[in-house]
């Protein structure tokens, strides 16, 4: 009993060094020899030569543009690692190392199942070397954690470094998508500027022919000038109509040494015993109701004809705070 226990032990301790070994080999390929690497989806294998790698040359190698190929290939230093895209697959792989690219490596690369895929393949130039060597010793287990530590940083790296130029690239388009969409608003807006700048030549050009045709109509005033505390309320002797619209056209002047300030001015139509006030826009030089001494203010008074009857009396009034009166004038 106590010697199929002690031989089932043995067994035991054989069998994991056997499955160690499936998973990390050393082969030699001389010049003529072709070695075999056997690979898995999902796992990164790594492949150590004795020298600095220099070019490596993928029979299927994979192009991330246009998805097409079997393997990613990354060199680090002496080692090649490699990881299929695809379940299942074959090609080939030349590796050159040393400093001048002396070294000539020929390797099969073959997709395989989880159990039968390497991690890591010791590659020796020399013929004499054995195939698998025994479980590989702490040192070596530090080593390739250190190295494979050192690929993944390096995939990070390559990761990040395309992130960061996919966002500007796109970032650059966006911006030059930006530049031409306000850049046809910046037309936009200059064609409907001038648009409307040709439509308002358009209807004063009306306005003009239609006041030609219409002729111009003119009313003579009564009063053309008050004074009162040397404050000067003065509009032209004549009231002209043409294009449905009458213009009055008035001066304040300030010649006491005082400051003037008024309320505005106003057209008033008297019927009968009725005052009623007529509707009008006043045009001012200025925007201030304010005159210095020796100021002077002009502007015009529009309205509608149409609001004042033959028989009614206009007058304009020159009104300060609290509607006061401060001069007036008799129109008609």
């Amino acid at each position: 009993m106590k010697s199929k226990v002690a031989m089932i032990a043995l067994v035991l301790l054989v069998a994991s060094p056997v499955k160690a070994q499936s998973l990390i080999i050393t082969i030699s390929v001389g010049q003529n020899q072709i070695g075999q690497i056997k690979t898995t989806q999902g796992i990164t294998t790594r492949v150590t030569f004795p020298d600095t790698v220099r070019d490596i040359i993928c029979g299927d190698l994979y192009d991330p543009a246009t998805g097409k190929g079997s393997f990613v290939v990354q060199r680090i230093d002496n080692d090649v690692f490699l990881k299929p895209v695809v379940p299942k697959g074959l090609s080939n792989l030349f590796v050159k190392t040393g400093e001048k690219g002396e070294h000539t490596y020929s390797f099969d690369l073959l997709v395989v199942s989880l159990e039968q895929a390497h991690r890591v393949v010791n590659v020796a130039g020399d013929s004499s070397v054995a195939a698998p060597i025994g479980p590989p010793t702490t040192a070596d287990c530090s080593d390739a954690a250190k190295k494979a530590l050192a690929a993944a940083q390096h995939q990070a790296d390559d990761a990040i470094r395309n992130a960061r130029q996919q966002a500007d690239a796109v970032t650059t388009q966006a911006n030059k998508q930006a530049s031409e969409i306000y850049g046809k608003a910046l037309q936009r807006a200059e064609a409907l500027d001038h648009q409307s700048a040709e439509r308002a030549q358009q209807e004063v050009e009306q306005r003009f022919v239609r006041a030609m045709i219409q002729g111009v109509r003119e009313i003579k005033s009564v009063d053309s000038r008050v004074v009162v505390k040397k404050v000067s309320l003065t509009v032209d002797p004549r009231v002209l109509t043409f294009d449905d619209k009458s213009y009055l056209r008035y001066t304040i002047r300030n010649d006491g040494e005082r400051q003037v300030i008024f309320n505005g001015i106003s057209l008033e139509k008297r019927s009968g015993n009725n005052v009623v006030v007529v509707p009008a826009r006043v045009i001012q030089g200025r925007a201030e109701n304010k005159l210095n001494s020796g100021d002077t203010i002009m502007g015009v008074i529009v309205f509608d004809p149409k609001e004042v009857n033959a028989g009614d009396k206009l007058t304009l009034y020159l009104r300060g705070d609290d509607n006061s009166e401060l001069g007036r004038l008799s129109i008609q």
